[in-house]
């Protein structure tokens, strides 16, 4: 993967810190130790891509749109681990 490519993966991972509250840029660029330039250049891409929100008091945090992709990914496994615990009954 590209350098670039890292960097914005561990930008969007960073979010996690403070999902509802947002992080801001200078927390997410201290905390990688990466330039608050390149910081402000990955949130921008993220930003341009849904997934990524600025919300309203200069944070950044995951958009609805991540949002739903990491509940539907729950609603799945759910419906799999529900399925294999049926089967499980059935083999005994």
């Amino acid at each position: 993967m590209s350098e670039k490519g890292t960097r914005l993966l561990k930008v969007f991972k960073a979010l996690e810190a403070h999902p509802i509250i947002g992080i801001s840029n200078k927390e997410i660029s201290d905390g990688l130790g990466v330039s608050p330039a390149y910081v402000t250049r990955d949130l921008d891409d993220l930003i341009a891509e849904g997934l990524v929100v600025k919300l309203d008091n200069g944070n950044f945090a995951y958009s609805v749109k991540t949002l739903q992709i990491a509940e539907r990914f729950r609603q799945q496994q759910e419906r799999l681990t529900t399925r294999l615990k049926e089967l499980e009954q059935r083999i005994g």
